[in-house]
């Protein structure tokens, strides 16, 4: 199986690159200054989402380069340079601006983009110049140190946590980011005067990320001190239910565990340090999403869904099942990528212009191509997580049982107002908080539409 998705993945990035590189745009001016010649950005380049896109394509053209040959990965990484010269470029602390004026940065969000692209932006660590290489290190220690000094989410600041999304403080994903941005940074460049204060900061962070309420009497001793001296909030109800954007949000939990992924691969791939804290929760929270997936890969989304279905937080799955494999041993996690992977390869393939969702979301496309291209990015740089992580997986022994047998039974979350049941021939929920209305499912395992 690995060999084979692994094939698959590329064959559908240097596919996509074909579309994608008609969805970028030269910069304003780019060839006036010196520092930053030839400067595109996939997409719109605007904030937040299209910033985020250029990191996600960035990521996909320097990984199909360094999986492809000849002309076709020459051209590849050209893109890749050229967008990553952008991004550094546009950044609070460059010489240009974004397509919508705006320089982008310093937000709590602003490192999301960096965190997803970096995987494949160490592929091109070879090929970077010293004035690259400077620049790369400008952007990220400017954002590491707006987290150290002056974060802010809204009104709050710094490390904050809240089971309820009302209180504008449940942050679980941007918490996990955080923390995760923080340790590449200090891991990266050890020698800056910040280096410890951030890797301090990153344990608060991801001890705040999945955190339930008990963690605030939690004696484990955890990179030196217990659980409870770095707990601020829970993030999650005590069965690893999450109200994010104030609904039971299933999505949200796959990108919680997405972001611990990314570190866990990146850390083992460059030799870095590793958090003992980047895991806090993190198998728990797996063992209640892994019954929230149906035995194709897709998400049940027992509380519904406020975004595009079988997109962004489907998309970050992948590399969580990878991360489940190799840390956790779940027998089943590499077979669930392998049946994601081949649905995006068929909806892929019915597009007849090399893009994911061209076919589905042509009403996305052609009326809002801001949000479109960042919904295309995000499944490409999932693609390109899989080719550069799966390499790293320690594959788990062969399963006892069926993924259904390992999933079945009830899960409960009293306080939320959510129950699940699941068996061989039956998969019931019922969520009293569910994005619009409460909503209730019942339906045959095997159909995961």
């Amino acid at each position: 199986g690995a060999p084979r998705i692994a094939t698959t993945a590329a064959r559908l990035l240097e596919r996509w690159t074909g579309w994608a590189e008609h969805q970028c745009c030269a910069l304003p001016g780019a060839g006036d200054a010196p520092s930053a010649p030839n400067l595109r950005m996939f997409g719109s380049g605007y904030l937040h989402w299209g910033v985020q896109s250029n990191w996600n394509f960035v990521a996909a053209m320097a990984t199909v380069a360094a999986h492809s040959r000849g002309a076709f990965a020459e051209k590849a990484h050209a893109l890749a340079v050229s967008t990553l010269h952008a991004a550094l470029a546009t950044h609070v602390t460059g010489d240009r601006r974004c397509p919508d004026g705006k320089q982008w940065g310093h937000t709590w969000i602003s490192m999301l983009g960096i965190e997803r692209g970096m995987q494949g932006v160490a592929s091109l660590h070879h090929t970077l110049t010293e004035m690259d290489n400077a620049a790369l290190r400008r952007v990220l220690v400017s954002e590491a140190d707006w987290l150290l000094n002056e974060a802010r989410r809204g009104e709050h600041g710094g490390v904050c946590a809240s089971k309820w999304a009302s209180s504008r403080m449940n942050v679980p994903e941007s918490n996990i980011w955080s923390g995760a941005f923080l340790w590449r940074v200090a891991q990266m460049y050890p020698d800056e005067p910040s280096a410890a204060a951030w890797m301090e900061r990153a344990h608060v962070y991801f001890i705040n990320g999945v955190s339930v309420e008990t963690d605030a009497q939690d004696e484990t001793i955890v990179a030196g001190k217990p659980v409870r001296a770095r707990h601020v909030g829970a993030n999650f109800f005590l069965h690893y239910a999450l109200d994010h954007h104030g609904y039971l949000n299933v999505g949200y939990m796959a990108i919680c565990a997405s972001n611990a992924a990314i570190l866990h691969f990146d850390a083992k791939r460059a030799g870095w340090e590793r958090p003992d804290s980047l895991d806090h929760h993190q198998g728990d929270l797996w063992n209640v999403l892994r019954r929230m997936v149906f035995a194709d890969g897709r998400l049940a989304r027992v509380g519904g869904d406020s975004r595009v279905r079988y997109a962004y937080c489907q998309e970050y799955l992948l590399p969580s099942l990878l991360y489940a494999a190799d840390r956790f041993g779940d027998a089943h996690a590499l077979e669930l990528a392998e049946r994601q992977v081949e649905w995006i390869a068929q909806e892929a393939e019915a597009n007849a212009d090399g893009s994911f969702y061209g076919t589905r979301l042509a009403h996305l496309r052609d009326t809002n191509p801001h949000y479109y291209c960042r919904l295309e990015s995000d499944r490409a740089v999932v693609l390109a997580m899989l080719l550069n992580y799966l390499p790293l997986v320690h594959v788990p022994p062969a399963p006892s049982s069926g993924f259904e047998e390992s999933v079945a039974g009830d899960w409960v979350e009293h306080e939320h107002g959510a129950v699940l049941t699941r068996s061989a021939t039956r998969f019931a929920s019922f969520s009293w908080r569910s994005h619009g209305l409460g909503q209730a499912l019942c339906v045959p395992p095997q159909e995961s539409s």
